[in-house]
């Protein structure tokens, strides 16, 4: 009986509960009751917006040659009296590349062999359409001998006979061309694309 008297329990604050009275609360013991002050400035608006830095510029030459040797590596024609193989689009990219590249580019493997037997039956052409061209990002920016290209393309498939419908694939090739000693620019490496 004695607690109803009081009243309900959720009415009442506990004694010595300042909070629930009202009250602020105090800070505690042995700190102060502002904050003290950083040393640093304080802000008096809205900050600064930074430019995105823009990215290097590949120069025309090494741009060229990164094109031309994308295009000619992934463009073939397998209508009778076309290319006679996958790999002849390779043998094509000898004018773009380092005779160290060409070598490994035109090894014998067994690479495109499944394209190339569909293409056959197809007797299709195979186009390449340049999409972009530069710098990679986190690629270190072009000198005069080096520069870094990402080339974005799609290659179409074109049958010339039976029912298969013209195709496209998106790809992109980074590659590293290098200005040899007799100024001219050419693919030195062809990196793995992530």
């Amino acid at each position: 009986g004695v607690a109803l008297a009081a009243g309900p329990i959720r009415d009442r604050a506990p004694e010595g509960d300042a909070l629930a009275r009202g009250a602020s609360p105090a800070p505690p013991a042995g700190s102060p009751a502002t904050p003290e002050p950083s040393g640093l400035p304080g802000t008096t608006g809205p900050a600064t917006p930074v430019a995105p830095r823009p990215a290097p510029a590949l120069a025309a030459a090494p741009r060229q040659v990164a094109i031309d040797y994308v295009t000619a590596a992934n463009s073939h024609d397998a209508r009778p009296g076309g290319d006679r193989a996958f790999a002849d689009s390779y043998r094509r990219t000898k004018p773009y590349v380092t005779p160290q590249l060409y070598a490994l580019v035109t090894a014998d493997s067994r690479r495109g062999d499944y394209e190339w037997t569909q293409w056959l039956r197809q007797r299709a052409t195979v186009g390449v359409e340049i999409v972009a061209v530069g710098v990679p990002d986190g690629a270190p920016a072009p000198t005069a001998t080096a520069a870094y290209a990402r080339v974005e393309f799609r290659q179409v498939v074109r049958p010339t006979a039976g029912t298969g419908a013209e195709q496209s694939t998106d790809a992109a090739t980074t590659l590293l061309v290098t200005r040899g000693e007799g100024g001219q620019w050419l693919v030195s490496r062809l990196l793995a694309d992530t």
